[in-house]
């Protein structure tokens, strides 16, 4: 009969510290961040039909609220696909960690449903992060202000990290206190959105960087567009915060074995 995992008799783990979080979620995120950078240009609001081609300016009534409403869903799309799939694999890569960590059979099974949740928390955050950058461009007429790139991405990123965080929860069993984990999440998810496009406008000031993902990749279609590791820095960055500080939430101590009973006479 195998041991219960949560009996005080079994020799009781911690979860893998900020280092093996950091290391997890750039090795995740970058990878996952050069296959989205393979299809990078789809990601981008785009419309179809016979009007796919027509300037916005020469359109009128009917035409133009389709124009807008085709960026919309083909952008909130994009979001969707973008940010969950960084989310997701960085769900995965904390769990296994955590996992790894552990070395629990159970957990080692939930990783595939940690990952899914903190996919679904990315999607939901692409989809109001792209939502918010739409309304703000077409209120403004502009592209997105630091302070509008800022509200963006940290309203994304908490969306993100909740799923992230709850996805790691899950997969822990216990060892991590649900509302630290959670708070934490939101906490993460915040700072990487605040520190985000500062970080991105210094290193990269030549680059369209205001909306939710950086506008050009490594892979052009036209090679001269340029390419820029702009979509790559977004994707690592923002998950290296996050580990950061997903990863100091506090545990709950292991628990030390109790010795086994005296025989009897």
């Amino acid at each position: 009969m195998s041991a219960d995992p949560f009996d005080s008799t079994v020799p009781q783990r911690s979860p893998a510290n900020w280092i093996a979080y950091v290391l997890a979620a750039a090795t995740a995120c970058g990878i996952a961040g050069l296959a989205l950078d393979l299809k990078h240009e789809s990601l981008h609001p785009y419309r179809w039909g016979p009007n796919a081609n027509a300037s916005l300016q020469n359109m009128r009534g009917d035409a133009l609220k389709e124009a807008y409403k085709q960026l919309e869903t083909t952008g909130r799309q994009g979001g969707s696909v973008a940010l969950g799939v960084i989310a997701g694999a960085l769900a995965f890569a904390l769990c296994l960690v955590d996992a790894a960590a552990l070395r629990r059979p159970a957990s080692f099974v939930l990783i595939p449903i940690g990952a899914a949740i903190g996919a679904a928390g990315g999607a939901a955050g692409g989809q109001l992060g792209t939502h918010l950058n739409l309304r703000l461009e077409a209120a403004s007429g502009v592209v997105a202000t630091m302070g509008e790139s800022i509200i963006i991405q940290t309203a994304a990123w908490i969306c993100a990290g909740l799923g992230v965080a709850l996805g790691v929860w899950i997969v822990n069993l216990g060892r991590r206190p649900i509302l630290d984990t959670l708070a934490g999440g939101v906490l993460a998810g915040g700072l990487a959105g605040v520190l985000y496009p500062p970080a991105v406008s210094l290193l990269f000031p030549d680059e369209n960087t205001d909306r939710l993902f950086p506008e050009k990749g490594l892979f052009p279609s036209n090679p001269l567009i340029g390419t820029t590791a702009a979509f790559i820095f977004w994707a690592v960055f923002t998950g290296v915060v996050y580990a950061l500080i997903l990863g100091s939430t506090r545990r709950r101590e292991p628990k030390v074995a109790a010795p086994p009973p005296n025989a009897s006479v």
